[in-house]
């Protein structure tokens, strides 16, 4: 039997009295909803679909989702707990521990790393400040404290070298690589020098340098200066404390700001893909309309794009075999044929619905 010999069979089959009455109110939507689930699950042994079950799982999804990218997007990002503070701890200063103040992290060298929101507009670019500023002006807190240390120390270990007429390690390092932040591949750089530099104290003063015990700690360099009668040396000894406590909190203030950054740009991403998914909502929104389906196209794609969420293969399936699943089919924008003199039947909902399924599943979106 064909599906319109079917449902014309349905549409005049006699009911029995009891019944009519029943059915006395019933309207043209509820008549086209029981068609429809009989036209589409005909060649099908399973159960119908239950269609109000859907609409409760799209409205409680709806409710359950709707408002998360959003408050993901606007909540403020802190340090997980797991991060360290950035208290400095006691350090011994030989060689391996000066080594280890500025190992750097799993990414050597993270340029222009700065803290910004979704919406943050660039900071000023090194090359736009005015020429009289100095680096030293330009670098926060925590890089200032550091560049200071280590332009002491190279003062004290510059005099005496000139003092005993030795040469003055090279290194790479200059200030201005501290802006606009601290980065552990110059950590690195300022921790070589050191260990080259060690080596001019040594040849200044070898006696005084034998009382130092190998592991020595904060406490013990320092009372170690406070002895000392040559300013130089003592410039530098202090110094050298300074460097190696202020690398260890420009290291944990550089691993807070990287894991900020790094959740800022999941925020963007998340961002962007949110505002291309609205794009192509509205896209789909504008091609049902400018066909003048009989169907609420907001409502229509604001359903599937929540639904597809979770589902994306199952809900497409379902908006091009059955749309009206997603928004009912509005029969009073079908037109009536012959100018009215046709009216608008239940079947013509059907055609609708097929019509509106066949074009989105042809639509390039």
């Amino acid at each position: 039997m064909s599906n319109d010999d079917s449902l014309d069979a349905f549409l005049t089959a006699d009911m029995p009295a009891e019944e009519k009455k029943n059915n006395k109110d019933t309207s043209l939507e509820d008549e086209f909803a029981k068609l429809l689930n009989d036209f589409i699950n005909q060649d099908k042994p399973a159960a119908k679909p239950d269609n109000k079950k859907t609409e409760d799982s799209l409205d409680s999804f709806l409710e359950s989702s709707g408002s998360g990218l959003d408050s993901f997007l606007t909540s403020p990002v802190v340090p997980s707990e797991n991060t360290p503070a950035a208290q400095p701890q006691q350090t011994s200063f030989n060689a391996e521990s000066v080594e280890n103040a500025a190992q750097p992290t799993e990414v050597e060298n993270l340029s222009g790393l700065e803290v910004q929101s979704v919406f943050a507009a660039p900071e000023t670019a090194p090359e736009n400040i005015q020429a009289d500023d100095t680096a030293a002006n330009r670098l926060k807190q925590e890089e200032q404290e550091l560049a200071r240390a280590v332009a002491n120390f190279q003062d004290g270990i510059v005099a005496m070298a000139d003092k005993k007429n030795l040469k003055v390690p090279d290194t790479d390092y200059k200030e201005d690589m501290l802006y606009p932040n601290y980065k552990p591949s110059i950590g690195k750089k300022i921790a070589q020098y050191l260990l080259a530099c060690w080596d001019i104290m040594n040849k200044y003063d070898p006696e005084n340098m034998k009382r130092l015990s190998k592991d020595a700690g904060d406490e013990e360099y320092l009372a170690f200066a406070e002895t000392l009668n040559d300013t130089d040396m003592q410039l530098a000894i202090i110094s050298y404390v300074e460097i190696l406590i202020n690398l260890e909190i420009c290291e944990v203030s550089y691993e807070q700001k990287k894991e900020i950054l790094q959740k800022n740009r999941i925020k963007r991403e998340l961002y962007e893909e949110y505002m291309e998914l609205q794009e192509r909502k509205a896209l789909f929104i504008k091609k049902l309309k400018e066909k003048d389906f009989p169907v609420d196209a907001e409502r229509l794609i604001g359903n599937y794009f929540r639904v597809a969420q979770k589902d994306p293969d199952g809900s497409f399936n379902a908006l091009v075999k059955n749309p009206a699943m997603f928004s009912p089919i509005e029969f009073e924008k079908i037109r009536p044929k012959f100018f009215g003199l046709i009216k608008v039947t239940p079947e013509d909902g059907i055609k609708a619905n097929q019509k509106i399924g066949h074009f989105i599943k042809k639509l390039k979106v």
